[in-house]
């Protein structure tokens, strides 16, 4: 049984990610609506986002055992770091509703954006990725002192729910090009 819950649906391409993305990505979008639904009361929206940010962390740690394979996501950023340019920093978006990865849903996603050395085999790959493409990821959730730290993409500028555009910290293992933007 193939789990499509959000999709990156383009010309010929078909969403195809694996249920356990489809799963997480389904535990995000439902403690982000459930945080939003809270709006107009503070108290409740701030537990409730607690939470809903608890829950996600226990489920990349407990379920996930910090690991994701085979997922499928959509290029939004690649480059070299500007502070050290032995670096690539990449990121992918998973949109959290359905329809098409577009330059609004990308503020509507969970992104995992990694910092890649050149001497990472990995490099090489992510080098020749282009904003748009759609991709297969293999790897690791970060943390940092055991903490898996969820950021928003957007700087909270268009959200003060993280939820609503989560960004993660991780270590992309191997990456496939599926489908090029062009």
């Amino acid at each position: 049984m193939v789990i499509s819950l959000a999709g990156c649906t383009e010309g010929d391409y078909t969403d195809n990610r694996p249920a356990e993305q489809a799963r997480f990505v389904s535990i995000v979008r439902e403690w982000r609506d459930t945080v939003n639904a809270a709006e107009k009361n503070a108290g409740l929206r701030g537990q409730l986002l607690e939470n809903g940010v608890d829950s996600v962390k226990a489920h990349i740690r407990d379920s996930l055992q910090l690991q994701f394979k085979a997922w499928e996501a959509r290029v939004l950023y690649v480059a070299p770091d500007p502070a050290d340019r032995d670096y690539i920093v990449t990121s992918f978006g998973m949109n959290l509703d359905t329809g098409p990865m577009t330059e609004k849903n990308r503020y509507e996603s969970v992104v995992f954006t990694s910092r890649t050395a050149t001497e990472q085999p990995v490099h090489a790959t992510l080098k020749t990725l282009a904003v748009g493409d759609i991709a297969r990821i293999n790897g690791q959730f970060k943390t940092i002192q055991k903490t898996i730290n969820i950021d928003s993409y957007n700087d909270l500028s268009r959200s003060k729910n993280v939820l609503d555009n989560p960004e993660f910290r991780v270590e992309i293992g191997t990456v496939e090009k599926l489908k090029s933007s062009g």
